[in-house]
């Protein structure tokens, strides 16, 4: 049993921590996108309601960009769930929710009272500034990821030295 313990390092504390965060996130980004595709009309219906500059004057664009987001989100959290280029992954999910970020809150600013269409039918709410700050937090959460290079656990491990290595 010792041998096996000596084989697979003890994973830091913050390693944890990083590996909580991209199964969070990740898992938030699948829910998500998982929610939109089975209910993507009520997401064109959120994204007209929100009249965005570049997709408002243009309905194909819309519903192009519509029918596209949640696959992003689907293969984004895929890979930050599997850890597949975790740190361009966290990157990309980090800009994905500070464009999020600007989006809600210059809506919040012009005071316009819509649904967010964050997570789909599942959450029918207006866009609040607590919206906007969960956005903000998980950009920050995910630009941390990106930072925290050093914890991100790894699957390499070290081997054990072998017997004559040890009797040297």
């Amino acid at each position: 049993m010792e041998a096996v313990a000596n084989i697979i390092p003890p994973t830091p504390p913050r390693a944890s921590v990083a590996l909580g965060m991209r199964l969070v996130i990740g898992g938030l980004l699948m829910f998500s996108g998982y929610l939109k595709i089975n209910d993507l009309d009520s997401f064109i219906r959120a994204l007209d309601a929100m009249q965005l500059p570049l997709l408002a004057s243009r309905p194909a664009l819309m519903i192009q960009f519509a029918e596209s987001l949640p696959w992003f989100e689907l293969g984004l959290g895929g890979l930050l769930i599997g850890g597949v280029a975790a740190r361009a992954s966290a990157l990309l999910a980090g800009l994905l929710f500070l464009a999020f970020t600007a989006v809600l809150a210059s809506l919040k600013a012009q005071g316009l009272e819509i649904d967010c269409g964050c997570l789909g039918p599942l959450l029918a709410a207006r866009i609040g500034w607590l919206h906007v700050g969960l956005d903000l937090l998980l950009a920050g959460a995910c630009f941390a990821l990106v930072y925290w290079k050093q914890f991100q656990p790894s699957l390499r491990t070290e081997l054990p030295p072998t017997s004559s290595a040890a009797n040297e």
